[in-house]
């Protein structure tokens, strides 16, 4: 599918976008995590170039562009990844929205992994 959507809409598609999001998904949950950052990039250039630079698609991408940085061990800039979606989504949504909890759940979970309870 990713590679028809590249032939009939182009590079910069939001269709390509998501094509490449579900298999940056796939590749994750295969445990191939390099190859699901990789993709996840991909997706997020896209989703920034057809969406501007907040939006709430832009936000979802940087989620996931995080826990893969999570999974790799890079926290500080996995962090900087959910801190980015997080204000993206207070901005859209304010305090108080599904997505804002989802990350800062994300956020608390990699704090924990860290062994920064207090935090």
């Amino acid at each position: 599918a990713l590679r028809i959507f590249r032939v009939v809409h182009g590079e910069s598609h939001w269709d390509v976008a998501i094509a490449l999001g579900d298999l940056g998904d796939i590749y994750r949950r295969q445990g191939k995590v390099e190859e699901a950052l990789a993709t996840h990039k991909q997706e997020l250039r896209i989703a920034r170039r057809v969406h501007g630079s907040e939006s709430k698609d832009v936000a979802l991408v940087l989620n996931s562009v995080a826990i893969c940085l999570r999974r790799q061990g890079l926290y500080d800039r996995a962090m900087e990844k959910y801190e980015e979606a997080h204000a993206m989504y207070r901005s859209l949504y304010g305090e108080d929205h599904e997505s804002v909890a989802m990350v800062l759940g994300n956020m608390a979970a990699l704090l924990k992994r860290q062994g920064k309870h207090a935090e």
